[in-house]
């Protein structure tokens, strides 16, 4: 038997050391207790783990694997800074078909997408389109193209499809939020449209804003509600047609707002905004604009994209040059401050071309998880992901493996640049206002991670020591499902822990 102890003991120990030992009778362990057995947590699930080096400040369901929401973008930027480095950068290819000669392109100009998210996006990492597409104009330039006798074509052929994740809730996937990524994207793959009532039980007066897409075909087919009615207003679309139909109501006594929306047609879009920048600077594409199609077909027309010549292949290509997007580690920022899906997916993406050498979803999760296990974290029992984003119901993870991966990119390499991609409270992001009346001495040293949908919300990452140091920092994870009072109801409670973690002598 003491052989046995002596094995077993040092084991336990390392264990306990990973995620801390056994809750203290902390000041934070008695409110989240106290919490957990009133509404409006009770009737939901509360999973909570606190811990400041080998101590435990507060537990509760810390092994119960919960839906995570936007937390999961820590595991995704946390992963790709890990992973691809800090200084990664998404390159786009500028190549043609067919010959040139005396600056007269006989051929295909191919934009050439690598996944870079923030073409036209807007965000404050990106470049804005006039300099994004003045560089790629002057890789033509430095090329000698000056005549273009066919076609400007955007190929997204890098990522494979789907674009949506296929778990992904239907009524997400027509708003900008459940946009796909491609290989060549424009604006986030996302359009505008302004929205104002019409007369009581008439259809409400919706109008493109940007970018423009004169290939659309729009059916409207919501109406005007009555006055104090919900904004059920959403969209339908497909990659499959240049098609879109509105439904649901909007209220009669709402004011114009923008409602903004998916667009399937990310690669096609950017061909046909860089077509008409071209001929604007007096190099013209005789033949117009196109897409590579899902059928791998160059289509000019979106009704038929499984018809017409086969798109060149990458090794027929001649290059022009390459344009590189912003540092990996400026758009993870974006990312957590903004909590943006369409950056997270993208870069969730890459973990498979990192990986394997090829991107497709499938491939990213298996990938995922080798990035995990070769950080030293076990998987099992305590971990799925689906997504890079969080949109995905089908993500679960407890609150113990957050603190575990939190406390390893604590430690590790690219701590600094990880700590600086996560929001305080009141900084300009999507905690701008939480904690309102919370002194700025303690929000400033929170540094999280919100992740919310219907009836999810969550917080998970550190809180640093009044004296800056390290090994004070707490690590923490708080995550609520299937909880049905508002949120800003749950939120005050997450905040009062949060607030008394920071408190913690």
């Amino acid at each position: 038997m003491k052989a046995v102890v002596k094995i077993i003991v040092p084991v336990v120990l390392l264990l306990l050391a990973s995620v801390g030992t056994a809750a203290r009778d902390t000041e934070t362990q008695r409110l989240v207790s106290g919490y957990a057995r009133k509404e409006p947590l009770r009737s939901g699930i509360l999973g909570v783990l606190a811990i400041r080096g080998v101590d435990t400040l507060a537990q509760y369901n810390r092994t119960l694997k919960m839906v995570p929401a936007s937390n999961m973008k820590l595991l995704t930027t946390g992963m790709a800074l890990t992973r691809l480095g800090p200084e990664m950068r998404f390159e786009t290819t500028l190549a043609y078909s067919g010959t040139l000669s005396d600056g007269v392109l006989d051929g295909d100009l191919y934009i050439v997408g690598g996944g870079d998210p923030t073409i036209a996006s807007g965000s404050s990492c990106a470049d804005s389109l006039e300099r994004t597409f003045s560089l790629w104009k002057e890789v033509l330039d430095a090329g000698g193209v000056k005549t273009i006798k066919g076609r400007v074509i955007g190929d997204p052929r890098f990522f494979k499809r789907p674009a949506q994740g296929l778990s992904w809730q239907f009524e997400d996937l027509g708003f900008y939020y459940g946009a796909g990524s491609s290989g060549l994207n424009f604006l986030e793959n996302s359009q505008s449209f302004s929205v104002r009532p019409g007369a009581l039980g008439e259809a409400p007066v919706i109008t493109p804003l940007y970018p423009d897409t004169p290939w659309m075909n729009y059916v409207n087919s919501a109406y005007t509600g009555p006055a104090g009615s919900s904004n059920t207003l959403n969209y339908i679309n497909t990659e499959f047609g240049p098609f879109g139909e509105f439904q649901g109501s909007f209220p009669v006594n709402r004011k114009e707002y923008k409602m903004d929306c998916s667009n399937p047609f990310g690669a096609y879009t950017c061909a046909y905004f860089f077509y008409t920048f071209l001929m604007a600077a007096g190099i013209v594409a005789e033949g117009g604009f196109a897409d590579v199609s899902p059928h791998g077909n160059v289509r000019s027309d979106l009704l038929f994209s499984n018809v017409g010549e086969s798109a060149a292949s990458w090794g027929n290509l001649v290059e022009l040059g390459r344009c590189q997007s912003p540092e990996l580690w400026r758009i993870v920022k974006d990312t957590n401050y903004d909590s943006d899906n369409f950056y997270a997916e993208t870069i969730f993406n890459m973990l498979s071309h990192s990986c394997f050498g090829h991107v497709d979803r499938d491939s990213s999760v298996l990938a995922a998880s080798k990035i995990l296990e070769d950080m030293g974290l076990n998987t099992s029992n305590s971990y799925r992901q689906i997504d890079g984003s969080g949109l995905s119901r089908k993500n679960y993870v407890s609150p113990e493996f957050f603190v575990r991966f939190l406390k390893k990119m604590y430690s590790g390499p690219v701590r600094d640049y990880f700590l600086e991609s996560l929001p305080s409270p009141g900084s300009k992001s999507t905690l701008q206002y939480r904690m309102g009346k919370v002194p700025a001495g303690i929000k400033s040293r929170v540094k999280m991670k919100s992740g919310s949908m219907n009836g999810v919300l969550c917080f998970s990452g550190y809180i640093l020591s009044p004296d800056g140091d390290r090994s004070k920092t707490i690590v923490f994870s708080i995550l609520t499902n299937n909880v049905t009072a508002p949120s800003y109801a749950v939120g005050s409670i997450l905040d009062e822990i949060i607030v008394s973690l920071a408190k913690e002598p």
